[in-house]
């Protein structure tokens, strides 16, 4: 090619260049406005396809009850489960918010000498190791409890406002979740065409692994919504109702608490282990306290039942995999994070596993050794 060619092409490549580029602008600006205009609906459309995966087999069953009427079944799915979430959420949530704001309250306005609690029973002295010191600080604590309070005021004061934020996430993860709730249904109703789109979606982006990596997904997330999800809130209801029957005050409280610590993968005795002293301290009755005692530890270990009924074999996770889900999605997106993250990162660890996997290349055959 001459040089007087080159100098014509030169302006038309540069006009390409040009024109290449503000294309790309327009098309990632265009991307990135449609993302803003969704993102509101991102938490719900995930949260809702955990759910149609989650409550696949139960809407089966009850689709084949009622003759395959589609609509009417997951209508009835949609109905059991608001009433199955709003009605505990409802009975639950004056003791969640009034105690959260009431213990934030006096802690903000310098009245911890208000926050009451009784003495400590002898017995208390009794206990092995621990007890005389526990007694002490326990009457200390009784007879002014702002003085013992005083060094941690700044902790406690995080912790009071932590609780009201906690509270309010609550209500607004009951919302959402009867919101993802509507979205699973409808995905439900026409899953044929989800499942398609999904499926049509992994091939494009991976061709058959992007399918089988698909596939994998679904199974994941049935299992570890079950498994994780299932288990917590299970261990959370268990909880609510001894609470409940016991009369520990803030029933609510204590429970959304045992839900958190459940899908974090910590025991709910943690929690529960405060509500006994309390009885303890109110000398709430022998009965009661042995009672619930028990209670506390079946919900704390009905897990290790639970969870191989639930998760089924071979979709074992690493307990360090669902507290970093759980956590950072509890950091992210705030209350239901907790339950999105610990799905969505399981999700991503079995998926990451099963490319790495696959993508190992055989050892080779080295020479043969002679003696």
């Amino acid at each position: 090619m001459s040089e007087l060619q080159r100098d014509e092409l030169q302006p038309d490549l540069t006009r390409r260049a040009i024109e290449l580029t503000v294309r790309l602008i327009v098309i990632g600006l265009l991307v990135y406005w449609c993302f803003r205009i969704f993102r509101p609906f991102l938490m719900p459309l995930v949260w809702g396809v955990v759910l149609a995966v989650a409550f696949a087999p139960l809407y089966l069953r009850l689709e084949g009850l009622l003759r395959g009427r589609r609509k009417l079944a997951a209508t009835l799915l949609v109905l059991v489960c608001l009433g199955a979430l709003m009605i505990p959420a409802v009975a639950l949530s004056d003791s969640v918010l009034d105690g959260a704001r009431f213990i934030s309250a006096k802690l903000e306005q310098g009245q911890e000498g208000e926050l009451k609690i009784p003495p400590a029973p002898a017995t208390v002295a009794d206990w092995p190791l621990v007890g005389e010191k526990v007694y002490e600080t326990w009457n200390q604590a009784a007879a002014s409890l702002e003085t013992v309070l005083k060094p941690f005021r700044s902790q406690l004061l995080a912790f009071g406002g932590w609780l009201v934020a906690l509270a309010k996430q609550a209500a607004l993860a009951v919302i959402m979740t009867a919101v993802s709730l509507v979205i699973a249904a409808v995905l439900l109703v026409r899953r044929e065409s989800a499942i398609q789109a999904a499926l049509a979606v992994g091939g494009r982006l991976g061709g058959e692994q992007g399918i089988a990596s698909v596939r994998l997904a679904g199974r994941a997330i049935g299992t570890v919504a079950k498994g994780v999800v299932g288990v917590a809130a299970i261990q959370a209801g268990l909880a609510a109702v001894g609470l409940v029957a016991a009369g520990v005050p803030g029933a609510g409280l204590w429970a959304l608490l045992v839900l958190v610590l459940a899908v974090a993968q910590l025991p709910p005795i943690l929690v529960l282990g405060p509500a006994i002293l309390y009885l303890v301290a109110t000398q709430a009755g022998t009965t009661v306290i042995v009672l619930f005692t028990i209670w506390s530890l079946v919900v704390s270990f009905c897990d290790a039942a639970l969870k191989p009924l639930l998760l089924g074999r071979g979709i074992e996770l690493p307990v360090g995999v669902i507290l970093i889900g759980a956590i950072g999605g509890l950091i992210l997106h705030g209350l239901i994070g907790l339950f999105v993250g610990a799905v969505v990162f399981s999700i991503g660890y079995r998926l990451w596993g099963t490319w790495m996997a696959q993508a190992a290349p055989a050892p080779a055959a080295g020479p043969a050794q002679t003696g």
